[in-house]
Formats: C-alpha cells, sequence, structure tokens
C-alpha cells in the first residue's frame, strides 16, 4: 500500500507527549502517531463502547481526586471504581429485540465456548484472562504491549461474526 506524507502542526504539549509516548513504546513519533490514528478508528464503530471508554477514563480520573489515590493503589480505590463502572455499564439500556438476534457466537476451541447455562460472572472472568493471555502476554509494560497483535485479534473476532 502506498503511504502518503500529510505535514501538520503540533503545539509543544502535543508534540511532547506524543515524544514521550513514543520513547515508553519503543517507537518513532511517525509510528506512534499511526497507531494511535489506527486505535481511533478501532473504537469509532460502537457508540455505546466508545462512551464506556470515556466513562472508564473519567471515572479513574475522579476515583483518583476524591480518594486521592489511584484505583489500584488500594483497595478502597479499587472498589469504588469497580462499583463506578458497574454503575456505568448498567446505565446502559438493553433492547430486547437486539438480544434475539444476537446467538452465541462460537469462538476458539469447543471448551472455551460460553453456553447458555454458564453464569456471566464465569464468562466474564474467562473473557478477562483470555485478554490478559492473548493481548498481554507480558503483563502491564507499556512497552510489551503489541497493538498489531490487539488490531489482528479484533479483526479476526469481526471476520467470524460476520
Amino acid at each position: 500500500m502506498k503511504q502518503q506524507q500529510f505535514k501538520i502542526t503540533l503545539g509543544d504539549d502535543l508534540r511532547a507527549k506524543l515524544d514521550d509516548s513514543s520513547s515508553l513504546n519503543l517507537r518513532s513519533i511517525a509510528e506512534e502517531i499511526r497507531q494511535r490514528l489506527e486505535m481511533s478508528f478501532d473504537i469509532q464503530g460502537d457508540g455505546h463502547t466508545l462512551d464506556l471508554i470515556y466513562a472508564i477514563l473519567f471515572l479513574a480520573h475522579e476515583t483518583m481526586r476524591d480518594l486521592g489515590t489511584t484505583w489500584w493503589g488500594d483497595e478502597r480505590a479499587r472498589s469504588a471504581f469497580m462499583a463506578a463502572i458497574a454503575d456505568q455499564v448498567m446505565s446502559y439500556p438493553i433492547t430486547p429485540s437486539d438480544l434475539a438476534a444476537r446467538p452465541l457466537i462460537a469462538l476458539g476451541t469447543r471448551e472455551q465456548q460460553a453456553g447458555p447455562e454458564d453464569p456471566p460472572e464465569v464468562i466474564g472472568r474467562a473473557i478477562a484472562r483470555n485478554y490478559r493471555r492473548r493481548v498481554r502476554p507480558l503483563g502491564l509494560q507499556s512497552d510489551k504491549f503489541d497493538i498489531s497483535r490487539f488490531r489482528e485479534l479484533m479483526r479476526s473476532n469481526k471476520e467470524t461474526k460476520t
């Protein structure tokens, strides 16, 4: 695919953020911009999920402001943050007609698939473990997050659904 160059003007603050982030992620500023732009398109398709992403960022900030520590800083902050996220998730309406149109999607091996009798909490924990195993196998080190692997997994999940 042919690449094109664009000339843009960035303020000093934004340029400094890009410098810091590109150093942290061990990539060029151009690659950092490309990755961030790709991510912005990855999340734009689903309005509720995009809203939840912004809500989580806001809730994390408010947790820190109200409790004086990050949500991962102590158990009380973590509990407050989890309650805030749960409340936000529950605020999105469920349309019954949407539920009937969506059968369970067969992903992974037979043993990995959720069945109608599986409790939602068990399914949720399995989904979270799968994220940590497939997307963040090396932990929380930001220089180890593989955005290309993440995007590949997200694309393959979309293709499976269609």
